[in-house]
């Protein structure tokens, strides 16, 4: 099986420290957790001795952050910061107090300002009723046509998607089938390695078994061997 030889310690670890790392992980099932965590650890190693060389955000701006700080945001910043309460809403506009006054021309004053206090609030009254109106006559529509275009704009974004996930399956399909396919051909050769040991083997027993053949006919022929080698 192919694998790649990596120490724990980083690129000056111990050659007695080394950790063999499978690269064919559909092909290879008996890991465990521990195996995992040992992955785990070596890629966290590896994290905290890698230094980026190059800065991908150089050819961009100083980023201004305080350039979406409106006034009002400030002084709510300021007012939360100082822990503040926040201002209660003002109500005196929704209301029609009575005119007070003593005098005729006071009266008249106060007459005239709650008379233009009801009018405003009369006319806004009016301006929620037609809003109404309106929206009971076309809001339905115009809901269930903004509803079709959420809807299709829903559709469109499962179908991409089911493509994309699709694309991530084709990939991981040729990656399994291309491992898989190295696997069987890692598993021939050595089935051919052994083979070959084996045929080794063989050779050097019946090697050895002439060589002690010969040895002893030598001996019973009272033949030196010596000197058969050197003539």
């Amino acid at each position: 099986m192919a694998t790649l030889a990596l120490t724990s310690g980083g690129a000056f670890g111990n050659q007695d420290d080394q950790v063999l790392v499978d690269a064919l992980p559909y092909l290879d099932t008996e890991y465990n957790d521990a195996d995992r965590q040992t992955a785990l650890r070596l890629i966290d190693q590896e994290c905290k001795i890698f230094r980026p060389t190059k800065n991908y955000l150089k050819h961009l701006p100083v980023p201004d952050f305080d350039v979406f700080l409106t006034p009002c945001m400030l002084k709510e910043h300021a007012r939360m910061s100082k822990k503040q309460e926040m201002p209660k809403l003002d109500m005196s506009r929704c209301e029609l107090p009575c005119p007070s006054g003593t005098s005729r021309a006071g009266d008249k004053v106060q007459w005239r300002k709650a008379i233009k206090n009801a009018k405003a609030q009369n006319e806004h009254l009016v301006m929620r009723q037609i809003n109404l109106e309106l929206m009971e006559e076309y809001a339905a529509e115009s809901y269930l046509r903004r509803n079709r275009e959420l809807e299709q704009l829903c559709t469109e974004a499962e179908r991409e998607l089911r493509r994309t996930k699709e694309q991530v399956m084709e990939i991981h399909a040729r990656r399994k089938m291309a491992q898989l396919d190295a696997g069987r051909q890692l598993k021939e050769l050595e089935g051919s390695w052994v083979a070959m040991v084996t045929n080794n083997y063989r050779m050097e027993l019946a090697n050895n078994q002439l060589a002690a053949t010969n040895a002893q006919m030598a001996k019973r022929l009272r033949i030196d061997p010596s000197a058969l080698e050197k003539s």
